[in-house]
């Protein structure tokens, strides 16, 4: 728990040297660090529905390395609840529910890689799960 305040403290200086960038963002390019923040989320307004979180990453393995991934952290803006960290590899999709609070994402990769994180609101009745990964390679659910 240490280490994560100790990040996100680390992210908060980060982010007043270099602006965060928003949610939604589209194949933002990340080598080494990148936060994302959403500002006022459109679904404050809808007390029925709950909201997930999506952090998609892509990219190729290099040569030098085996590995294509990122490490990802999600936290309310008001840094009460952090989840992570998560091990999202190259075509996989990371989805975290959410509540009406604002949210950000922090996300490392010692190699470079591209990320999608966008947010959605979604119906009580679709299920349990608070976090899985899901690979472009396997069916969907």
């Amino acid at each position: 728990f240490i280490f994560v305040c100790i990040l996100i403290a680390t992210q908060a200086g980060y982010t007043q040297s270099f602006k965060p960038l928003p949610i939604p963002s589209f194949e933002s390019p990340v080598n080494g660090q990148s936060v994302f923040q959403e500002n006022n989320p459109s679904s404050k307004s809808n007390t029925d529905a709950k909201r997930k979180i999506y952090v998609k990453v892509s990219g190729q393995r290099s040569a030098d390395s085996l590995v294509c991934e990122a490490t990802v952290w999600v936290y309310s803006l008001d840094h009460t609840t952090i989840y992570g960290p998560f091990i999202v590899s190259c075509g996989e999709t990371l989805e975290v529910e959410i509540d009406d609070r604002e949210w950000g994402v922090l996300v490392e990769s010692e190699f470079l890689v591209y990320v999608n994180v966008w947010t959605s609101v979604f119906d009580l009745m679709d299920g349990q799960k608070l976090f899985f990964l899901k690979s472009e390679n396997s069916p969907s659910s």
